[in-house]
């Protein structure tokens, strides 16, 4: 009896987590990773599992934001989404740290990524225009249609600061008055 040839392996498909880094680890590279998580935030006894509970995340990171470490709560929702990307509340966490730390390219990178895991998202139509608002207001400041470009921020845009929303409505108005508004 002749047994048909061995077909060759194949070399196994390296898969890639949310934000592009390779996933799911090696086993060493993932025990580091267990120990930083334990050693960074002391909340978690079980990382990978707790990781994977969208609840306590969110919980945590409001404590972290409480505690004046926004920087820690980012951190903690990227690591939960690579561990578990369905996780859509802390992609919108932090699509929303992006808005109000006024960082568009880091916004616009997530919003890709985003769209990308949850294409037909009732979000994405609102994730969209602030992204554009973003896009538009960059493209003002560099050209320089407006005197003040920190009027252009996403908390004025979005009404979350009373003031940067007077000196914003103002420009608008100079703006308007002389012509050279959009």
């Amino acid at each position: 009896m002749t047994l048909p040839p061995n077909t060759p392996a194949r070399p196994p498909q390296r898969k890639f987590s949310a934000f592009g880094t390779p996933w799911p680890l090696d086993l060493p590279l993932l025990r580091v990773r267990v120990r930083y998580i334990t050693a960074r935030f002391l909340q978690m006894p079980e990382p990978r599992i707790s990781l994977r509970k969208t609840d306590e995340i969110l919980r945590w990171i409001k404590q972290l934001r409480d505690d004046g470490l926004p920087r820690s709560a980012a951190e903690l929702a990227r690591l939960a989404i690579e561990e578990e990307p369905e996780q859509r509340l802390l992609w919108l966490y932090l699509l929303g740290q992006a808005v109000e730390d006024d960082n568009a390219a880091e916004f616009t990178d997530l919003a890709a990524l985003f769209h990308k895991q949850f294409p037909n998202d009732s979000a994405c139509a609102q994730i969209e225009r602030v992204r554009l608002s973003f896009s538009y207001l960059s493209s003002e400041v560099t050209t320089g249609s407006f005197a003040s470009p920190t009027a252009w921020t996403a908390a004025a845009l979005l009404g979350r600061d009373d003031t940067a929303q007077r000196a914003l409505h103002a420009l608008l108005l100079r703006a308007a008055a002389s012509g050279s508004a959009p």
